[in-house]
């Protein structure tokens, strides 16, 4: 699901220019860019909305990806009340914030996480070269229980295991924080583990990908499954693949979120085309209230 952004200058300029006013408004106020708190968001507030928005990544095309200073970012922003956090396992146990197996792409180190500890990433910083602003400083490497601890009692928070390694721990992290309805189960459509987030009071996020096993009379049973709460869209695939997507889910009763918006004119498109969900790393760009 790695997307390397492809961005116009106009648009750079924009957002970077938009991510300073933003930034010194907080720094002059010493305030939230939030007016008032808002009441904590959960699954049924979140999926009432027309549409809503996803931070993928924290707001990875903004800032380091799935850091918490990106977090810390997307969270000021008005009219966001969900996060998606991508989660493997060190070898000592320890969950992070990581779309990859490894830390290559993200840090320019090339660590195995399942094989390194915690004490050895906590010293990785996570590069901006991805960004709308890459003459931004990197940040740490983050754990994902100082993201998760952070904001699960207000946002809702869409987590994915990237290594199956890590799913127990993040199953049961997740349990533990007793508040079932602001998490999201975020897995290919097909994975076996939906069951197992149903029953721990979860709600489900199966997304579809360009494949046989997710597609054709695949997608029509799956889309089915008590299981699965919510259908994904890839935006990279054809308007006729969401189309079959927003379809399938649409006869069960579900809605369709797309992933990722980088611009407002996804936005536009994904609406086209029957989708309710924006699953963006471009929230400066995407979000109405920052656009």
């Amino acid at each position: 699901m790695s997307v390397s952004p492809d961005l116009q200058p106009h648009a750079f300029g924009r957002r970077v220019l938009l991510a300073g006013v933003l930034g010194g408004a907080v720094a002059a106020t010493g305030c939230s860019l939030r007016a008032k708190p808002s009441p904590p968001a959960t699954y049924r507030s979140l999926t009432e909305e027309s549409p809503f928005y996803v931070a993928h990544r924290g707001g990875g095309g903004n800032w380091p990806e799935l850091t918490a200073y990106a977090y810390e970012q997307a969270s000021r922003l008005p009219g966001l009340h969900a996060m998606e956090i991508s989660v493997c396992q060190t070898s000592d146990g320890v969950l992070v914030c990581s779309h990859d197996r490894t830390t290559t792409r993200a840090t320019g180190v090339p660590y195995v996480i399942a094989e390194q500890t915690w004490q050895t990433l906590s010293t990785l910083q996570v590069s901006a070269a991805h960004t709308t602003d890459p003459a931004q400083p990197g940040r740490p490497f983050t754990r994902f229980d100082e993201v998760v601890d952070a904001y699960a009692d207000r946002f809702v928070l869409f987590v994915e295991p990237k290594d199956s390694r890590a799913s127990p721990a993040l199953l049961d992290k997740m349990s533990g924080l007793r508040q079932p309805e602001r998490v999201v189960w975020k897995q290919p459509i097909n994975s076996q583990l939906f069951a197992t987030a149903k029953q721990a009071g979860f709600a489900t996020w199966g997304y579809v990908l360009d494949e046989p096993a997710h597609t054709g009379d695949n997608l029509a049973r799956l889309a089915a499954s008590p299981d699965v709460d919510m259908l994904g869209a890839p935006a990279a695939e054809s308007d006729a693949f969401v189309q079959a997507v927003v379809a399938a889910a649409g006869s069960n009763g579900k809605l369709t979120t797309m992933w990722e918006i980088r611009s407002v004119a996804d936005r536009d498109r994904a609406l086209a085309l029957g989708c309710r969900g924006m699953m963006t790393s471009d929230l400066l760009e995407v979000l109405p209230a920052a656009s």
